[in-house]
């Protein structure tokens, strides 16, 4: 059974309302008091249990990229935004980072045998990474603050590290936490859900590849190739502790199940948010939240190869069976679109109950695309606000992926071998039993390696919040996210024929008669300015040696 952290909830309590019997000099009512905590290692369990309780949940993870399109224009993914005055982004993470700094800053005093709070004051450290994290990939470059500040602490107006400062604070951060956590393994049933050794190492693996990669592309510093190394390294040592494998449990439906109760406590999870019912619950599990949450483009359609060829769709002997009919598009196609995308005709259940798809748009999953999400919506009948899976925040298959991609990243040529204990792993997957990508084929059917390795991280992990990081990194953003926006063929297929539009979608059409969801004239990209995200200009006020702002921005 699953088990939450659940004194996490108690945590918050505990750490604001401590206060004690005391006739004068009271206690403060709003944060903790420190005369009164820190004395027994189970007062560190309950501090960092509170640092659980910020990190990432389902939300609109696709729509500022190029695979997916809420019911109106995102103006980051269209490139006609502008920097705002607050983020939570920003204020959010230097916030947990006091948190995170407190502990470690009180671990120094510790009365006790420091044997007792190691693995909490190592906690502290991988989510003390795990915020910096946030921060760089996000704005690139950001004060590095390591202590517990007050109103009167000059570092407030501390300038912003480099973006390879903040890169490597973090790589040795999660170092550090690596050596203390145990592994999933040692984990006790009451405990899982807290970070583990695997966890650490396999977000410095994901680090590395975007610190790695973005030397590459956009040098920022020279030694792109030692960065790769480090996620090779990370990746590999993931693998060696033979924890985790991919989910097979829900036979020829695992790749979609594991993102619902199915598949909660795998052995493909490595880090997750966590949720029971009546402790925390999301509403993101439900149909009415689909359709506002983001569907897929034809940019994500025409990505998943045909399942008997394993050939790219626009190939001229892949097999690909057209659009004339609504399901002909869909038929002998890696078994993850339709585990990705409803497809019309389909029973499915969600929380609200069991439906079959119609291709409507204006019929839950609502869509401006023709494309209707599946992937994470919940199957077990609830209240719109209450679905209980976990959401996997790093999981095994990603690791896979970052080992075949920084290993071709570095040396330009990757082994079947390497191929093999990778992208083939995840394509042999149950349920998905993909043909085996090997440099054979590519070299025999005029495929690109690179491509093939970015196709398969992009398929797999769709909709889990990568894709718009990814062509950042990559330094293909300016390639492809000026590109329209487009969604089902509709012109002259059954799709038209069933006169299947609403309102937000007219039927503008492009010369093959794909739908224009947005057009290119109103898609912009300005290098290098939106490969990066604005410092917030409040922030910039507050403190003028954030100044200046990242590329193109003021």
């Amino acid at each position: 059974m699953k088990k939450y952290i659940a004194i996490i909830v108690t945590a918050s309590v505990l750490l604001m309302g401590i206060s004690g019997c005391q006739k004068i000099n009271l206690s403060p009512k709003d944060e903790l008091d420190d005369s009164q905590f820190w004395k027994s290692a189970s007062d560190y369990q309950k501090a960092t249990n509170q640092l659980y309780s910020t990190v990432e949940a389902l939300a609109l993870l696709e729509v500022e990229s190029d695979i997916s399109y809420e019911l109106n224009p995102n103006n980051v993914s269209n490139g006609t935004w502008s920097t705002p005055s607050n983020d939570g982004d920003w204020s959010n993470r230097f916030a947990d980072l006091r948190d995170c700094n407190k502990i470690l800053e009180k671990s120094t005093t510790y009365a006790g045998n420091a044997a007792e709070i190691e693995r909490y004051v190592a906690e502290a450290h991988f989510f003390r990474a795990y915020n910096y994290w946030r921060l760089l990939k996000k704005f690139n470059s950001v004060p590095i603050i390591t202590k517990v500040l007050t109103t009167q602490s000059p570092e407030l107006y501390s300038k912003r590290a480099t973006q390879a400062e903040v890169e490597d604070f973090i790589l040795a951060e999660l170092e550090t936490a690596a050596a203390k956590l145990p592994k999933q393994s040692q984990l006790a049933a009451t405990e899982l859900g807290r970070v583990t050794q695997g966890a650490a190492l396999a977000l410095k693996a994901r680090v590395a590849l975007f610190a790695g990669t973005w030397a590459k592309y956009h040098q920022h510093r020279a030694d792109g190739p030692k960065l790769l190394d480090q996620a090779i390294d990370a990746a590999e040592r993931v693998i060696a502790i033979g924890d985790y494998k991919l989910f097979e449990g829900a036979g020829d439906e695992s790749y979609r199940k594991l993102f619902i109760d199915n598949g909660d406590d795998s052995p493909e999870s490595i880090f997750d948010n966590r949720y029971q019912l009546d402790i925390r619950t999301h509403p993101t599990g439900s149909s009415v939240y689909w359709g506002w949450r983001g569907s897929p483009t034809r940019k994500l359609a025409d990505m998943y190869l045909s399942k008997t060829t394993g050939l790219p769709i626009e190939k001229t002997n892949s097999g690909f069976k057209g659009y004339q009919n609504i399901a002909d598009e869909f038929q002998d196609r890696d078994p993850r679109m339709r585990q990705t995308i409803l497809i019309p005709g389909t029973s499915f259940l969600s929380p609200e109950g069991s439906f079959t798809c119609v291709p409507d748009f204006s019929v839950r999953p609502e869509t401006r695309t023709g494309y209707k999400l599946w992937k994470f919506m919940g199957e077990i009948k609830a209240l719109s606000t209450q679905s209980t899976f976990d959401v996997h925040l790093i999981r095994y298959a990603e690791v896979l992926l970052i080992l075949a991609e920084a290993s071709f990243e570095k040396s330009g040529s990757v082994s079947d071998a390497l191929l093999d204990r990778t992208i083939n792993m995840i394509r042999a997957r149950k349920g998905v039993e993909m043909p085996r990508l090997t440099n054979s084929f590519v070299q025999a059917n005029g495929l690109d390696m690179l491509t093939e390795i970015r196709r398969e991280r992009t398929i797999e992990l769709a909709f889990e919040g990568f894709r718009r990081d990814d062509l950042r990194r990559w330094k293909t953003a300016e390639i492809e996210l000026v590109k329209p926006l487009r969604g089902i063929k509709y012109k002259g297929t059954e799709y038209e024929t069933k006169k299947v539009l609403n309102n937000g979608n007219p039927g503008l059409v492009d010369d093959q008669g794909f739908l224009i969801v947005e057009p290119a004239s109103s898609r912009f990209f300005t290098a290098p300015k939106h490969y990066y995200y604005p410092v917030p200009s409040s922030e910039v006020f507050l403190n003028p040696n954030l100044a200046p702002n990242n590329p193109g921005w003021q």
